[in-house]
Parts: structure tokens; C-alpha cells; sequence
């Protein structure tokens, strides 16, 4: 997919017909704040558009030979904020921002402190532990070149303590290391931990307006799995073309953490899971609390998606949606003091106005208001849909306490 970033829009830079090899360049953006794609596997160009990029795999597995570790290893913030770009790496905790341009803003701000984001707290995905457990030099090394690269004078690194093993092993491969601006924090095992504005708040220990941002904050706050990436970017020239994944679920047979070639579909990740035991509810991609649901098995996988589930009845969302009863158990459970039902309100009734008194734009989408509620409203859906037009001039003004909408 080309629409898998946030950023400007992206161009092929291949056409119909042509050979690509693993790690070639095939989509670019049209300006320096987006980054590119590269191709998962070697094979032939079947279609190349706006949209999607098709490639009919040769099945030899053919890297590019640009592919080679690097003899020495750069220590200029400019120089590795152009190989992160080059690389095709943006945020790999699910929001798909360009980190280039996050660690230009960091080094702008002033940032003093690049906080490490380990937490994983969303049921069942579980790649980031094993990610930390198999590649603890790695990320380490990672870290350091984002702190070059942000200009941050420390790194803490903010893991559960629900992931202790992982502690353990990254302090003492830091110590051979000697990493001396790199820390570890444990943090309490709860949701929505992993939220970039919640684990700020938690490192800084204090509030954030809800205007305030982490990095105006002083706080630069990237995944385990992104520094992870910017190692293999900058020691092994390996672009982002492939991520871990959880597959998992409980329709899936043998549930597992994969490498998986960014394109690929649901279904190959399923059969390498031996299949599915029975048929889900729904297909999710992400986590189950904010995840998106996908209708088709042939979905490709994104950079974004950090896990892709089978959930079967019970576990999906389900049941009809009825009127808002104003309990408020989604403002009780809203990490950022937000009135979930007044976004809802709205986005609905199309006020924009509205929206943005309610700072929509400060909802971190974790989903703890879809699961609370009584109604079952798709709350994370309806605001997700409303931040697309939220900065738009406001089409049908409504009072501020119009009635709740049916349905």
C-alpha cells in the first residue's frame, strides 16, 4: 500500500514489467517529510499506481547488494536523520509518523530526555518482548543513534514490570556496552501504558496540558522496534522492509511471532501459523483495544501494524449500538481528561467547532472508552473518522449541548 504513512502523498519509482530485489526502492515521497517504500521480496512489478504496488514474488529471496554493513559507523545527528529518511522508518508503535522529521523537531526543541517505549500493554501482542529478548545489543545500539540523532543528553528505557526478563538482559548487555546515557525504568503493568502522552506523563511525573505535547514537554518518545530499525538503517544499510508481528488470537491454531515482509497479506501470516481453528469474528490489525478491523484475509500489512488477530465472538466488539445514557464511565477512563461523548456528539453533527473546543485532536485513540461503554458505541471509530475533518470550517454550527444522535 502507498497510503501506509503519515506525511505527503507517495509516487512509484517502478513501473509495470520491472524486476525489484529485497530492499529496492520502490515508491518515493514528493517532499523531504515523507519516506519511502521498499520492496519485501524479489520478484516482477505486476502493477504499480497510485494506491498499491503489486509484485509477483520470484522465490529466491534476492537481497540488494547495497545491503552491507557499514565499516564505520556515523556519528552526525544530520547525517543519521537522512539515513533514518532513506531507510523508510517511521514510528513502529502504530502511529506511521516519520521519525526523521520527529528527531529534527526534538533537536530543534531542545529535547533532554528520548524515552524508549517498551511497555506493550494491549492483550496478546507480545513482538516487542520477544524483540528486546532476542535483540538486546541491537535496540541498545539503536537507542544511542537516536539520542545522536534527537540530541537528547539520556535515554530511559520504559518497560513493564510484567517484562522483567527483558530488564535484566538489557542491563547487563548495557553494561558491557557502556552506554553511560542509557537507563532503564520499570513501570507498573496497566492500560494504556504504552500511550506516548501517558508514558511522558509517568517519566516527567507531572501532567501535560492538553495543548502540551511531549516534546514541547522536553520528551521524545520512540519504540523499542523503531530503534531496532534504525540499527539495522544505519549499521547494515537494511532499509525498513520488514517488521516482528504478533500472530495471534484465539481462531489461531499455533499462535506466533514473525518476521513479516511489509505486504504481506493476513492469510499467508495465518498459514504460517498452521491456519485457523475456527472462524473469526473479526480480523484485526494492531492490537484489540486499538486495532483496526479489516474486512479482507488478502489485507496487506503496513509498517503501522504491530500485530495481526483473529478474534472469535466474545472477543470482538459486538452488539447494537443504542443511545448514549450519559453515564460517563468514558470520561472516568479517558488517560486524557477528554469528554469522549461530546467528541462523539460532534463529529456526528458535524461540528467542528465543537470538536476542537473539546480538543479532539489530544485523543490518543487507546480505545478505553469503546470497551467501557454501556451503549456500545464505537467511540475510538467515530472520533478517529471526526480528526480527518477536524480542522475544516464548520459546515453545520450546532449548539453545544445538542441531543444525543440515534444509532
Amino acid at each position: 500500500s502507498l497510503h501506509q504513512h503519515v506525511g505527503a502523498p507517495l509516487v512509484p519509482c517502478v513501473s509495470e514489467g520491472d524486476t525489484v530485489l529485497m530492499g529496492t526502492k520502490i515508491a518515493e515521497g514528493e517532499d523531504w517529510t515523507s519516506v519511502p517504500i521498499h520492496s519485501s521480496i524479489s520478484g516482477r512489478v505486476l502493477r504499480a499506481d497510485q494506491d498499491i504496488i503489486l509484485i509477483e514474488s520470484d522465490e529466491s529471496g534476492r537481497m540488494d547488494p547495497a545491503i552491507q554493513p557499514r565499516a564505520e559507523i556515523p556519528q552526525d545527528p544530520d547525517q543519521l536523520v537522512e539515513i533514518i529518511r532513506g531507510a523508510g522508518i517511521v514510528d513502529l508503535g502504530g502511529s506511521a509518523f516519520p521519525v526523521h522529521h520527529r528527531l529534527m523537531v526534538a533537536r530543534e526543541r531542545g529535547v533532554e530526555t528520548l524515552v524508549l517505549n517498551g511497555c506493550e500493554s494491549e492483550p496478546f501482542l507480545t513482538a516487542d518482548h520477544v524483540l528486546m529478548l532476542s535483540h538486546p545489543v541491537e535496540i541498545l545500539k539503536g537507542a544511542e543513534l537516536l539520542r545522536l540523532a534527537s540530541g537528547a543528553k539520556k535515554v530511559v528505557m520504559a518497560i513493564e514490570k510484567n517484562k522483567l526478563e527483558a530488564v535484566e538482559l538489557l542491563n547487563s548487555k548495557n553494561y558491557y556496552l557502556k552506554f553511560n546515557a542509557i537507563e532503564t525504568l520499570t513501570l507498573p503493568a496497566r492500560y494504556p501504558q504504552g500511550s506516548e502522552r501517558v508514558l511522558a506523563r509517568t517519566v516527567l511525573n507531572r501532567g501535560l496540558g492538553l495543548s502540551e505535547t511531549p516534546i514541547s514537554a522536553g520528551v521524545l518518545v520512540e519504540h523499542v522496534a523503531t530503534a531496532f530499525a534504525v540499527y539495522e538503517a544505519v549499521y547494515l544499510r537494511k532499509p525498513l522492509y520488514e517488521r516482528a508481528v504478533t500472530v495471534g488470537g484465539p481462531c489461531v491454531i499455533e499462535p506466533k511471532n514473525l518476521w513479516a515482509p511489509i505486504g504481506i497479506g493476513a492469510l499467508d501470516l495465518f498459514r504460517a501459523c498452521k491456519g485457523l481453528m475456527r472462524e473469526p469474528e473479526q480480523i484485526v490489525f494492531g492490537g484489540p483495544m486499538t486495532g483496526e478491523a479489516v474486512s479482507s484475509l488478502n489485507e496487506p500489512v503496513t509498517k503501522k501494524v504491530q500485530g495481526v488477530l483473529a478474534l472469535p465472538q466474545g472477543f470482538a466488539p459486538s452488539g447494537v449500538e443504542e443511545l448514549c445514557i450519559r453515564c460517563g464511565l468514558c470520561v472516568d477512563v479517558c488517560p486524557e481528561f477528554l469528554v469522549p461523548e461530546t467528541l462523539v456528539r460532534a463529529v456526528r453533527k458535524e461540528n467542528q467547532a465543537l470538536a476542537r473546543e473539546y480538543e479532539i485532536d489530544s485523543c490518543t485513540e487507546c480505545g478505553a472508552c469503546s470497551y467501557i461503554c454501556p451503549s456500545k458505541i464505537p467511540i475510538v471509530s467515530v472520533i478517529r473518522k471526526g480528526k480527518g475533518v477536524s480542522h475544516e470550517p464548520s459546515v453545520k454550527p450546532e449548539p453545544a449541548y445538542a441531543s444525543a444522535p440515534q444509532g
